[in-house]
């Protein structure tokens, strides 16, 4: 095996959150993917949501079989996810969960934004 330099960084890092706001008919992965080009981004989470979906579509379990699943104007309460950028192409997935007395969760394949609709995005970024 041969030798690899390495060293723990010690330089001091703060989390920052970039807002997205998106505006009618946005396509959601498309434009994460656009603010992490522009923002010189890595990497990022998905923390923070708001708003509706005007389209989507989600992969998701149903009992005990995984199935895609079509949403229309449906208001997201919760957002997971991790994105990461390389090579050109955008990598990971967000996860979702929809308002209402039967609420659906999945991972998002796509989706067009409504008006207004919000995620927040933290990363780290070293302090100078």
């Amino acid at each position: 095996m041969s030798n690899i330099d390495s060293m723990i960084y010690t330089g001091k890092m703060e989390k920052k959150i970039l807002k997205l706001v998106f505006s009618e008919d946005d396509d959601v992965v498309s434009c994460v993917k656009q603010a992490m080009v522009d923002n010189n981004l890595r990497e990022c989470k998905v923390v923070d949501v708001s708003g509706v979906l005007k389209e989507a579509s989600i992969s998701c379990f149903e009992g005990n079989k995984y199935k895609k699943m079509d949403l229309k104007n449906k208001e997201i309460v919760g957002v997971s996810g991790v994105f990461r950028f390389g090579g050109g192409d955008l990598w990971g997935n967000m996860r979702i969960l929809t308002a209402g007395a039967k609420s659906t969760n999945g991972t998002l394949i796509s989706g067009k934004a409504a008006e207004g609709f919000t995620l927040g995005l933290s990363f780290m970024q070293e302090v100078k």
